[in-house]
């Protein structure tokens, strides 16, 4: 009974004449907007904190087989996304593990991810495309002189 009587009271207010609750409405549905839009932009990153071993690069649509650069080894590579905005990147070279001292990566309209960071020294800036970010699996695309890469990752 009650479900029905508060729908009843909604459908009136949304249907109203007066210019006042025309405002008012379109206030609420409005403020709720941005409320969804700002929260739904904090969950998707909040996904990316998180360990991502690189399983997979593609470079031009085929599978990268011999890489000189450190950041994109297979099998062997680590992403580390923290809450502060910093970023490690371990990877195995040389015969034992190395790390990036400090990195760093934001966000460029909740669509592209921008990472900092220098390796065994050399330093890159990557700004990737993020095609897909689940818990479990991140897939980024970036250019880099005339080669698209495809980064794929898992968090474990």
């Amino acid at each position: 009974m009650g479900r029905k009587k508060n729908w009843y009271l909604l459908r009136k207010l949304i249907y109203c004449k007066t210019p006042i609750r025309h405002t008012l409405t379109l206030a609420v549905v409005l403020s709720s907007l941005l409320v969804l839009i700002v929260f739904s932009g904090c969950f998707r990153e909040e996904k990316l904190y998180n360990s991502w071993r690189l399983q997979t690069v593609l470079k031009n649509n085929e599978p990268l087989k011999d890489s000189l650069q450190f950041h994109l080894i297979p099998n062997y590579t680590y992403y580390i996304f923290y809450y502060s905005n910093t970023l490690e990147v371990k990877t195995y070279a040389l015969g034992q593990y190395v790390s990036s001292p400090e990195g760093h990566y934001y966000f460029v309209n909740h669509s592209k991810l921008r990472m900092r960071f220098t390796i065994m020294y050399n330093s890159y800036d990557i700004t990737a495309k993020i095609k897909k970010l689940t818990n479990t699996e991140l897939v980024l695309e970036y250019t880099e002189n005339g080669d698209t890469y495809i980064m794929k990752l898992f968090g474990y």
